[in-house]
C-alpha cells in the first residue's frame, strides 16, 4: 500500500507527466526519434519536481521517449542486486501499444529512499497510463556509501535491447562509479557493490 505522502507525490508527478505530454506537441519536429532520455521540462515544471524531490528521502524522475517505428510493447522495471546477483524485480510496468508508425510517451519514476526503498513507475503513451508501485524486500544499511544518477544524454532505442535509465549503487568505503552503458555491457561490474538498483526499459516490435 502506498503511504499517503508518497501517494501525494505520485499524483503531483502524474500531473507533471500529463502536462509534459500536452506541451511537447509544438516541438515534435525537433524531437529525436528512436530515443529515450530525461524530459526537457519547463522552468515551472522543474520547480515542482525540485519541491517534490526531498534530498535523501524522495527522488522524482521524468523521462521522454519517441520512436519513428512501430513497437508492440514497452516495458519499464526495477532490478535489485546484492553483490552482483539479481535478487528482486520489485516494480515493473508493461504497456501494449497499437500499430501506429510512431510512438511517443513519458515515464515518471518516484523513488522513496527509505530503508527498504519504494518505487512507483507510471508511463503514459497514446492516451493510456499504466503504473505500478512496490517495495524492495532487502534493506540498505545507512552507513554504506551511495552513488545515484539517471542517464545524462538520450539513448538510442533498439528492438529488444535493454536500456539502463537509472542506477543506485551502495558499498562500504570508496567506490568506482561507471556510466550506464558500461554496466549494460559489463554487468559483472555490479559485483563491486553490496547493493545496486537499476531501472531499465525495453521496446519490442
Amino acid at each position: 500500500m502506498i503511504k499517503a505522502k508518497t501517494f501525494i507525490i505520485f499524483l503531483a508527478a502524474a500531473m507533471i507527466l500529463s502536462a509534459v505530454a500536452g506541451c511537447n506537441g509544438d516541438d515534435e519536429a525537433d524531437t529525436p526519434h528512436n530515443e529515450i532520455g530525461l524530459a526537457d521540462l519547463t522552468a515551472e515544471q522543474q520547480d515542482i519536481v525540485d519541491l517534490l524531490a526531498v534530498p535523501n528521502l524522495h527522488e522524482v524522475l521524468i523521462f521522454d521517449f519517441s520512436t519513428e517505428e512501430a513497437f508492440s510493447s514497452i516495458e519499464f522495471w526495477v532490478e535489485v542486486y546484492r553483490n552482483g546477483i539479481l535478487i528482486e524485480q520489485p516494480a515493473g510496468v508493461m504497456t501494449v501499444l497499437d500499430t501506429a508508425d510512431q510512438q511517443s510517451g513519458r515515464l515518471a519514476v518516484i523513488i522513496n529512499q527509505s530503508t527498504n526503498y519504494h518505487w512507483t513507475l507510471s508511463v503514459i503513451t497514446g492516451g493510456t497510463r499504466s503504473s505500478h508501485a512496490s517495495t524492495a524486500d532487502s534493506k540498505i544499511d545507512s552507513s554504506l556509501a551511495t552513488a545515484t544518477g539517471a542517464i545524462e544524454a538520450p539513448v538510442i532505442i533498439e528492438d529488444g535491447k535493454e536500456i539502463i535509465l537509472y542506477k543506485a549503487l551502495f558499498t562500504a568505503g570508496s567506490m568506482t562509479v561507471y556510466d550506464h552503458q558500461t554496466f549494460q555491457e559489463r554487468p559483472e561490474l555490479l559485483r563491486e557493490y553490496v547493493h545496486a538498483h537499476l531501472i531499465k526499459c525495453k521496446f519490442v516490435k
